[in-house]
């Protein structure tokens, strides 16, 4: 029997409009991928890791999706096999002080790399040898295949199926449910379908037009747009590195931690939202605006045994509040937990949203998600994913930097230039264990010393809601 040929699950619908947007003919060039490492001691038998990996394979419907068609409702099939992409690359001949450089370079290529989306795997393993007892494991997945749980997911089942292999562990279980009945169509009434369609219109229009951070030689709320391409003048962008990527890191000493963490509880709230609502405070006291739509995630694993699966599940929300500045910050947390709550409770897909903020959503396609939020905040998942801040004392910033790699064949004209501009506007990404924080932003397009003084202002605003938490976001002083 042929596999069968389905659209895509509704949390792969957000992801799906934004690479069609950048690249509408070959999405999978993009390198938009979820990455993930797991050291191994060794040695190992290269034959054994590969039908290691195909166990992992077989496992795992995600794994296994092919795109039937590349368009803005595309088809996709879930095949029976799939050959997976293995590479194997040995660094122990080389001198002890180029292996950790050679080891960064093969890592930081695989985390990036493009995927022929129409004939699959949309995914690949890496093992490298730095020495004869010690090796790293990479996977790399499209993110329209994979969310960023799904690394920790699959390296476990990879472990768990080489220690079957070997003979030092029992075959792996059976998994609890498919990923298709996983992310089923939600069994909604039209009634509900509508109060949620009606809630995200009441929440997101008027659509954000400017946005809080400076871009290339303007000043915090200068840059204007449209909904089609945010920033009117996209010849300013000319010759810029569109693709070009850096992150400004903090850390959080412990104390500082374990008391937000406490601060969370005693509020009815998780660390999280906390953390998200003191980004909207910082937002809020850099720009001075009184509202702001800040988009998120949620995990949107909700059925029994989905924290088991490799696959996307995310679906994104945006939290819009309208918090004026002489809010104290005490009741402006309070404001963004309630409306983070709610949108949590009115999830919905991104067609659904689309349609319901944009009336030429179906003409203007693909419009991308990136449209409906001014600036976007996550959780690094677990299991290795954190951003890579120490925490500790100090004020310490660090950053790192990474020349940008257009997609092969790309064209960037001057109509999306500012469109990618927006793609690398700065969004803050907390550590699972919300001990660091930082900020991803292209360099090329955005002031460094903006993101710096954003980054640690951010801390002087968990500093100062334990601190006093009735003073108001105006007395802030952020520097």
């Amino acid at each position: 029997m042929p596999p069968t040929v389905t659209a895509l699950a509704r949390s792969q619908e957000t992801l799906w409009e934004f690479v069609r947007c950048f690249a509408p003919d070959d999405p999978g060039c993009l390198g938009y991928n979820v990455f993930g490492t797991m050291p191994l001691t060794g040695p190992v038998d290269l034959p054994v890791f590969r039908a290691a990996v195909r166990d992992v394979a077989r496992r795992h419907d995600a794994l296994r999706i092919v795109f039937e068609t590349i368009a803005d409702d595309p088809l996709i099939r879930i095949e029976d096999e799939v050959e997976p992409i293995v590479t194997f690359v040995d660094l122990s001949g080389e001198p002890a002080g180029r292996v950790s450089a050679r080891r960064g370079s093969v890592l930081g290529y695989e985390s990036g790399r493009a995927f022929d989306l129409r004939q699959g795997p949309s995914w690949s393993v890496t093992l490298v040898r730095s020495s004869r007892t010690d090796y790293t494991v990479t996977v790399s997945m499209f993110h329209l295949i994979a969310d960023g749980w799904s690394t920790g997911v699959f390296l476990r089942d990879l472990a768990a199926a080489l220690a079957a292999r070997t003979g030092q562990g029992g075959p792996l279980p059976e998994l609890p449910l498919r990923y298709a009945d996983a992310t089923a169509v939600p069994r909604w009434s039209a009634a509900e379908r509508r109060r949620r369609t009606e809630f995200w219109q009441r929440q997101l229009t008027p659509l954000p037009e400017a946005l809080p951070f400076p871009g290339v030689g303007e000043g915090v709320g200068g840059w204007s747009g449209g909904t089609d391409c945010p920033g009117a003048d996209a010849g300013r962008y000319a010759g810029l590195d569109v693709t070009a990527t850096a992150k400004v890191t903090i850390g959080l000493p412990a104390d500082l931690a374990r008391r937000l963490h406490g601060y969370a509880r005693q509020h009815r709230m998780t660390p999280f939202v906390l953390s998200l609502a003191a980004y909207r405070v910082l937002l809020g006291a850099m720009t001075g605006w009184p509202r702001l739509v800040l988009g998120t995630a949620t995990s949107g694993r909700d059925e029994p045994g989905a924290t088991e699966l490799v696959g996307q599940f995310t679906h994104n929300i945006y939290v819009a509040t309208t918090i004026p500045l002489r809010t104290t910050l005490a009741d402006a947390v309070a404001e963004v937990r309630t409306s983070t709550f709610a949108a949590m409770r009115q999830v919905a897909s991104f067609k659904e949203i689309a349609q319901a903020v944009n009336p030429g959503f179906a003409e203007a396609r693909p419009w991308p998600f990136l449209l409906l939020y001014h600036s976007w905040f996550q959780s690094a998942p677990p299991a290795g994913g954190a951003p890579g801040g120490r925490a500790g004392a100090g004020d310490e910033v660090r950053e790192q930097r990474s020349r940008g790699r257009l997609p092969v064949g790309a064209e960037i004209g001057p109509d999306r230039r500012a469109l990618w501009a927006k793609r690398g506007e700065p969004g803050m990404t907390v550590s699972d264990d919300r001990r660091s924080a930082e900020l991803n932003y292209n360099p090329t397009c955005y002031d460094r010393d903006a993101v710096v003084d954003a980054v640690r202002g951010y801390r002087v605003v968990l500093e100062e809601l334990l601190r006093d938490p009735n003073q108001r976001i105006s007395d802030l002083k952020l520097s």
